[in-house]
């Protein structure tokens, strides 16, 4: 009984989402990871958008890539459901996930993706909507997390959490990692 207590906090504590390890987004197209020849300095790559397969420098992959992540992951990144990103994407607030069909279509069901730019975009935009009735003052309150805490979602930067006398879990310090 301790030992399922202990694994249901750690997993509270870390709340890291995993991106897809086959699909990256390189200057805002899809592709898909074939293989790489690391000696050679060359990784091979499928454009989905275009239908081809292309090569590049493994070393300019690694700098350029960004991660994509299903339209599920980045719900649950944003801490938001499937269905309200729907209703976000129908209201045109936020642009619909790249599909994995010809010509890059963005359109939103299972097998689309977004990626590490466009989830930035989407807290941006839901930083702006104010939950709850309206405050006095005309500030913005909102439960959204902050890009320190979507960072440490994703696996870029790490937070330090306290457990406070209630069980509940605040972040006390953060770090930058290069």
């Amino acid at each position: 009984m301790v030992a399922s207590k202990r694994t249901d906090v750690s997993a509270k504590v870390q709340r890291q989402v995993k991106p897809s390890n086959r699909l990256f987004f390189v200057n805002s197209k899809l592709y898909r990871y074939i293989s790489a020849n690391r000696g050679n300095n060359i990784v091979y790559l499928y454009n989905i958008p275009d239908q081809k397969e292309q090569t590049m420098l493994y070393s300019d992959f690694k700098k350029h890539r960004k991660r994509a992540y299903t339209v599920v992951d980045t719900a649950r990144l944003l801490n938001r459901s499937g269905n309200q990103l729907r209703v976000y994407i129908k209201s045109g607030s936020t642009k619909p996930p790249m599909r994995i069909l010809a010509n890059g279509e963005r359109s939103y069901t299972r097998k689309s993706y977004y990626s590490e730019d466009d989830v930035f975009e989407i807290r941006n935009y839901l930083s702006t909507i104010h939950k709850g009735r309206p405050r006095k003052d005309g500030k913005i309150s909102n439960s959204i997390l902050t890009e320190q805490e979507l960072r440490a979602k994703m696996g870029d930067a790490l937070i330090l959490y306290t457990r406070t006398k209630d069980g509940e879990f605040i972040p006390v310090w953060a770090e930058q990692t290069y």
